[in-house]
Parts: structure tokens; sequence; C-alpha cells
């Protein structure tokens, strides 16, 4: 009888532990940033993009680790894949070039895409 009973505190607790892990969010985060300027202001540091596209950049170590002094918190957001897509989408971009884009922010170290929408240029770097 106390053979049973230990063997079902036991199986409860292993079942608590279980259903506790199962319900943790476990999705994984990425460090991102976030900005907009001017084209004009964009122009003037990075050169010419066309209204209506955008230009993705891999970065290197070095060159991130070159920039990372620059980067301030008020910019900077631990997002889900899910939040990065959106702001793709909020920022015009289509289901596929979100869905792309993404996928390869998402398998590099560090990257830089800018989408210029008339006068505004909107950026993510991570």
């Amino acid at each position: 009888m106390v053979k049973k009973r230990l063997w079902l505190v036991i199986l409860l607790i292993v079942f608590g532990v279980l259903m506790i892990s199962c319900s943790e969010d476990t999705e994984t985060t990425y460090t991102v940033w976030t900005d907009s300027s001017t084209y004009s202001e964009f122009l003037s540091q990075f050169g010419a993009l066309s209204d209506g596209y955008y230009v993705s950049i891999e970065l290197t170590n070095i060159e991130f680790n070159q920039m990372s002094p620059s980067l301030t918190n008020e910019y900077k957001h631990e997002w889900t894949e899910k939040q990065i897509h959106d702001w793709f989408i909020g920022r015009g971009f289509g289901t596929i070039e979100a869905n792309k884009e993404t996928a390869w922010l998402l398998t590099i170290n560090h990257g830089f895409i800018a989408s210029r929408s008339g006068s505004i240029v909107y950026m993510i770097l991570k």
C-alpha cells in the first residue's frame, strides 16, 4: 500500500513538471534595432535607394562591432520571428518579400535592411 502511494506521488510530481515545462514560452527572440530617417539623410550616409525598393546588406562581425557603439537602447528590440515579419509587412513589404527577408535576417549573424517609401527610409539591423 505504501509503495503504491509513493509511486502515485512520484507520478503526480512528474506529471506536474511536464505540464509546467510544456506551458513555458520558449520562442526564440532576436536582438534588432529599427529606425527611420528622411531619404536625404540616408542618401548622404549610404547612397541612393530608389523609391519603393529596399537593400539588404550582410555585415561582418568587424563591421557590426564598429557600428555597435552608436546603437542605443531606444531603438533596440527583442523580437520573435513573427514580430520581425510583422515589421516588414508594416513597412509595405509583400508577404513573399517579408518571408524571404525575415528568413535571411534570422540566418545570418548581422545584417542591415533599408526600405524606401517616398521621402522616408525604414531600417532594421540585426
